[in-house]
């Protein structure tokens, strides 16, 4: 992508990221925002623009991080919907029957074991095999579930390039705030590029660029060049005890 802007602010230095913050913060209709690296407590500002009914994009790599200096929790960004399992209850039945099928034949060796003894071995052993479908049908779950963002998240695996011994990383950090407004620059959405790294932000307000710019991250959240990791596995450090 290729564009020009007539109507720019440059900032370098630390702190350089302060107004990136508060102009998502203050954000009344949308976010798009480019990051590699993410701090939890960024993350709950998206939340709670999300939940204001603003239209959130989140691109980044390779996976979404907890931290011990935040109470931001990756389940946050997960939602989780529970669905009738058609194939899993006709599943169940068909065990079931089967089970209750083997119970009554069972019966049978059984009552003419009293003349032939060697049928209470086999009606033994044809009740306990009607256990192991009983079981199972007891295990098997008529719900499954579907684990998907609360708001347009894209996760890029960076070994998945052409040469997947190295990284092809999605190193632009770019925010469009409301589309009014883009910041581009070194600083990720983090505190330390926001608050204590030296950093070089430009602000672009002139219309056109930032349309180009937004249009851009666009592309990006629908490119197939990277492989794209699903929510179960972004999520999975820490699915296992919040899912």
């Amino acid at each position: 992508m290729k564009t020009k802007s007539t109507n720019d602010s440059i900032y370098i230095g630390r702190g350089a990221g302060k107004e990136i913050h508060e102009s998502i913060r203050n954000a009344q209709n949308s976010v798009k925002i480019v990051s590699p690296y993410l701090s939890g407590d960024y993350l709950k500002d998206l939340i709670h623009l999300h939940k204001k009914g603003a239209n959130v994009t989140l691109i980044t790599c390779d996976k979404i991080e907890e931290s011990r200096y935040s109470d931001f929790r990756v389940s946050d960004l997960i939602k989780t919907n529970k669905f009738h399992d058609e194939k899993a209850e006709r599943l169940k039945k068909i065990l079931l029957r089967f089970s209750i099928w083997i119970f009554i034949f069972s019966v049978l060796p059984v009552v003419f074991g009293f003349v032939f003894p060697f049928l209470f071995v086999l009606g033994g052993i044809m009740f306990f095999l009607g256990i192991i479908p009983l079981i199972y049908s007891i295990i098997v779950s008529e719900y499954n579930y579907k684990y998907e963002p609360i708001f347009r998240i894209k996760v890029f695996d960076s070994y998945s390039g052409k040469n997947p011994r190295s990284t092809e990383l999605i190193h632009s950090k770019i925010f469009v705030i409301d589309e009014e407004t883009a910041f581009i620059g070194s600083a990720n959405l983090t505190y330390s590029g926001f608050k204590t790294h030296y950093e070089t932000v430009i602000k672009v307000e002139d219309a056109k660029a930032v349309k180009d710019i937004s249009e851009e991250i666009e592309r990006l959240y629908a490119s197939q060049d990277l492989r794209i990791k699903p929510v179960e596995e972004w999520a999975i450090g820490e699915k296992k005890g919040l899912l």
